[in-house]
């Protein structure tokens, strides 16, 4: 009876690590991977190959439900936010949920190489396809990415334009939505595997709320890409956006001068007439028919 007891025990045991570490794999897709890798470099947000050895499971479990809040108490916390510019969006995953990722990492963490007196082996290493690059893309797919991006051209999942809620500098192009960061030198700041992770998997909320169901292509992930390549080689060439801050003064101040026009039109006609002018009229009329 004992003995059964210990196998039942243990049986349950490895289930529920198998288990952890399979919802650790799909929550790291679903909420780390459009920014993050593990040991394959910088994205839009830092390597986590081994973060789970660097900073203790409280440390991670902070920065990732309230990064900002955290950054103003914790100087390493607030260096990484100054280092990549802005702090990493709220995550709405329970401390179970950040413990399987972290159970994740961990478990795909290269292990650090060890000295050894044998020769490493080489590594030899694929070139990437130049035609994968958005930055070799063809004049056809950029125009492609800014009538998608303006809305000219609808998505095939039928997911909102980009220009609702971002803005790009670029000629023959409306000024877009100020919602959202400015998208002009975006691929300069994240490069093809950041637009890439985020337009794939979006992390933040209202993007992910408006694509959830309506997922890019990749062809228009890579169109994108090649619009977003060009609007920052040639961003000095643009003409930058200028909003016009006096448009609430222009338009208030054109009302109260026609407010005032149609004030003045009825003076004029109130005066043109005096007060007792039907008295006078009739009276006259009366004389005249004596």
């Amino acid at each position: 009876m004992k003995l059964k007891s210990i196998v039942i025990t243990v049986s349950v045991a490895v289930c529920s690590l198998a288990v952890n570490a399979q919802d650790g794999e799909a929550l790291f897709k679903q909420n780390c991977s459009a920014c993050h890798s593990i040991g394959k470099g910088k994205l839009v947000g830092p390597d986590l190959k081994g973060v789970n050895t660097k900073r203790s499971e409280e440390w991670i479990t902070n920065f990732v439900k309230n990064a900002q809040a955290f950054g103003e108490k914790d100087a390493d916390a607030k260096a990484m936010i100054a280092e990549y510019g802005y702090p990493m969006p709220n995550q709405n995953v329970s401390d179970a949920d950040i413990k399987a990722i972290i159970t994740h990492i961990a478990a795909n963490s290269p292990a650090e190489a060890v000295a050894t007196e044998e020769a490493p082996a080489e590594v030899v290493e694929t070139p990437a396809d130049p035609a994968l690059d958005p930055a070799n893309a063809s004049d056809e797919d950029v125009m492609a990415g800014l009538m998608l991006f303006s809305g000219e051209k609808r998505f095939e999942n039928k997911g909102a334009p980009c220009i609702t809620c971002h803005n790009v500098d670029y000629d023959n192009l409306i000024a877009g939505g100020l919602l959202a960061k400015d998208l002009t030198m975006v691929y300069e700041r994240m490069g093809s595997a950041g637009i890439n992770g985020i337009l794939s998997a979006p992390p933040f909320p209202a993007m992910n709320a408006s694509y959830k169901d309506n997922p890019l292509t990749e062809q228009e992930i890579f169109q994108l890409s090649a619009f977003f390549n060009k609007a920052g080689v040639n961003n000095v060439y643009q003409h930058q956006r200028v909003y016009n801050n006096n448009l609430l003064l222009y338009g208030g101040g054109g009302a109260f001068v026609v407010i005032a026009a149609i004030i003045l039109l009825l003076y004029i006609e109130r005066k043109r007439k005096c007060v007792k002018q039907d008295i006078f009229d009739r009276q006259i009329k009366s004389a005249c028919s004596k």
